[in-house]
């Protein structure tokens, strides 16, 4: 009986995987609640002069500039620092530089943050296919271990087989359930990166309007 309910228990935790998460995403390799955004664009926050390749160019030669931006891009940096930061860098330029940097400067925030957004993004692509994997392999397990319970007569060696496939379907199902528990985290960075984005360019653009 034990060995039936930890099948059933296994079966319906495959049942749940992945896709029934990210129900209203249409990339099945996309497990989250949130919506795939595959990358953040300038128009979803920034209401300032055009971000283009000339600010590009002037944020990626400027070696001051360069710092700012990955310092205040870096999550470890808190928003109160980087809004210092920021504040700071603009009260040192001139009239005339300053538009000019401080597009350059919302530019390689966007950039730098993009770039990390999408390695993360990858991994939980990775991390999604590696689940349905395990995934497969239960269902291959508790197929074997359906089976080995139906054989008769019991023998020992039969016996045998059913617990070493009863430790092996409880080992998957524990990894599988174990990793599940930690998608809700998984899935927050990416959240958390566009919400500094967010910040990040509100901030600058008060920079900008003073």
């Amino acid at each position: 009986m034990r060995c039936l309910k930890i099948s059933a228990a296994a079966a319906l935790m495959v049942c749940l995987t992945g896709p029934a998460l990210s129900a209203g995403n249409t990339d099945p390799d996309w497990p989250c609640v949130q919506r795939k955004i595959p990358a953040l664009s300038a128009g979803m926050m920034w209401a300032g002069p055009p971000v283009d390749e000339k600010a590009e160019k002037v944020w990626s030669a400027d070696d001051e500039l360069g710092a700012l931006v990955a310092r205040i891009s870096a999550r470890r940096t808190t928003l109160d620092e980087a809004a210092t930061q920021i504040a700071a860098y603009a009260g040192g330029l001139d009239a005339h530089s300053k538009p000019v940097k401080l597009v350059a400067l919302f530019a390689g925030v966007l950039s730098t943050i993009n770039s990390e957004r999408a390695q993360i993004m990858k991994g939980i692509t990775k991390f999604t296919r590696k689940q349905q994997e395990l995934a497969n392999a239960i269902r291959t397990t508790r197929k074997e271990f359906t089976q080995a319970l139906k054989v008769k007569p019991k023998t020992d060696e039969s016996r045998k087989a059913v617990r070493e496939l009863e430790r092996k379907l409880s080992w998957q199902s524990r990894i599988h359930q174990d990793r599940e528990r930690s998608l809700r985290f998984v899935c927050e960075s990416p959240v958390i990166l566009e919400q500094r984005a967010f910040a990040l360019a509100r901030e600058v653009a008060n920079q900008l309007s003073e």
